[in-house]
């Protein structure tokens, strides 16, 4: 086997080019959730994606200093919630542009659950709902990864992108 040369982190790159490069990158708008006896708790994410099908598997990215990522971690779940375009007041909400902090934000939106207990979005494009296999630490985030326990998605709509800074609907 070939030997693997990784790069270390931060090896020149400087963090605003970084970070107005990746403003180019369109993303879904997704809200990870989470619900059980360490409270609930959810932000708004774009690092999201699917890893495998056999067996359902996903991930998502969140800052170490997220309230809602030490509820995750201790809850043992979450659900990744893909937003429709009329859900954009929602992902601001949940991305901590208002005054609303982790149960408060709850108050807007129409939640039900599914397998785990965390809450999923009834306008959402579609809700994967996981039971966290692993929190793995990378720098200033937890790369979260899941086994998908249950699905629901609705009938095709516009979905609510991100890119440029700005809400899209795609």
């Amino acid at each position: 086997m070939a030997e693997l040369t990784v790069a270390a982190p931060g090896s020149g790159v400087d963090p605003t080019h970084f970070k107005e490069a990746m403003s180019r990158f369109a993303a879904a708008v997704n809200i990870v959730t989470t619900d059980g006896p360490a409270g609930l708790g959810g932000i708004t994410a774009t690092a999201v994606t699917s890893i495998t099908v056999e067996p359902p598997m996903m991930l998502f990215c969140i800052n170490k200093t997220s309230p809602s990522a030490a509820r995750m971690i201790a809850n043992g779940c979450f659900c990744i919630n893909t937003l429709a375009a009329p859900d954009e007041a929602l992902s601001n909400i949940f991305a901590g542009r208002t005054d609303e902090h982790l149960e408060e934000r709850f108050k807007t939106g129409a939640w039900t659950k599914l397998a785990t207990g965390a809450p999923a979005l009834a306008t959402a494009l579609a809700s994967f709902d996981c039971r966290l296999v692993e929190a793995k630490e990378v720098t200033t985030h937890f790369v979260m990864i899941g086994a998908v326990e249950a699905v629901a998605f609705a009938d095709e709509s516009l979905c609510l992108t991100y890119v440029h800074r700005k809400y899209r609907a795609l």
